[in-house]
């Protein structure tokens, strides 16, 4: 009796196993259900010349950024292999800015505080001639 307990605990804990294994590899090679728990879009931005005044960019080719998950973390992320640090800020869909200009050095991370979900937001950047891939999550 003792014997069938324990094939029967040890049959359970293994198909547990492999169900949290498979999801898990779902989750990581997905694509499509990797987006939707861990939520990523790139801006790349080319400047031939120092950006004096703000310019609008455009995540994954769209202008506007609109947090439309649970799972986004609304942080900034200005890639380690961008040409420097850059000036950005956030403006509403009335042109309105919700979060004024922060810094967000290579390599580094800004956490947007204040930001709504499911709201559209536009970015704007000044930064010094170079290349930089900014990413939000």
């Amino acid at each position: 009796m003792k014997s069938r307990k324990t094939m029967l605990s040890s049959i359970i804990a293994i198909a547990l196993a492999l169900v949290v294994i498979s999801c898990c590899l779902v989750v990581e090679n997905v694509g499509p259900v990797k987006r939707i728990f861990f939520p990523m879009v790139t801006a790349v931005v080319d400047s031939a010349d120092s950006m004096d005044e703000w310019e609008g960019i455009s995540f994954n080719d769209k202008n506007e950024l609109t947090f439309d998950s649970v799972f986004w973390n609304k942080e900034i992320t200005n890639h380690a292999n961008s040409g420097s640090d850059v000036l950005l800020r956030v403006k509403d869909v009335n042109g309105e800015i919700v979060v004024d200009e922060f810094q967000v050095l290579p390599g580094k991370s800004v956490k947007l505080e204040g930001l709504k979900n499911n709201e559209k937001y536009f970015f704007e950047i000044k930064a010094t001639k170079g290349r930089f891939f900014i990413n939000a999550t």
